[in-house]
């Protein structure tokens, strides 16, 4: 018995797990960089305009099918591992994907960008 528990819990342990992610960035005019999960990000300008925000999924072990975005990726292309929207300032902007592969499971991400300025 202990034998056969150890092996289903080692043949479970080797099976592949699913890694994608989103990343998001804050396109401002300091330097901007990938981050999972959240991207958070700061400008001294003295304005409140509205900046670019970016998400990607990476990490993807299979073959996609479709991506369907929600939330402020809402209306993204389904093809597309990168979305942009224009956010406002002093607002957390939350992106989410549900990515649908071809052997039919499916995989949720999700990332919040925000930023703030010198206003």
């Amino acid at each position: 018995m202990k034998t056969t528990l150890f092996a289903l819990v080692m043949s479970a342990a080797a099976l592949p797990t699913l890694a994608a992610q989103m990343e998001c960035m804050v396109d401002t005019a300091a330097y901007d960089e990938w981050q999972v999960g959240h991207c958070p990000n700061f400008e001294s300008t003295l304005d409140n305009n509205p900046n670019t925000a970016i998400w990607r999924i990476t990490g993807t072990t299979k073959a996609i099918s479709s991506i369907l975005w929600s939330e402020k990726t809402a209306g993204c292309a389904s093809n597309s591992l990168y979305c942009s929207k224009e956010i406002r300032p002093y607002q957390e902007h939350l992106g989410k994907a549900t990515i649908l592969y071809t052997d039919g499971t499916w995989e949720a991400v999700q990332a919040t960008a925000s930023f703030e300025t010198g206003y």
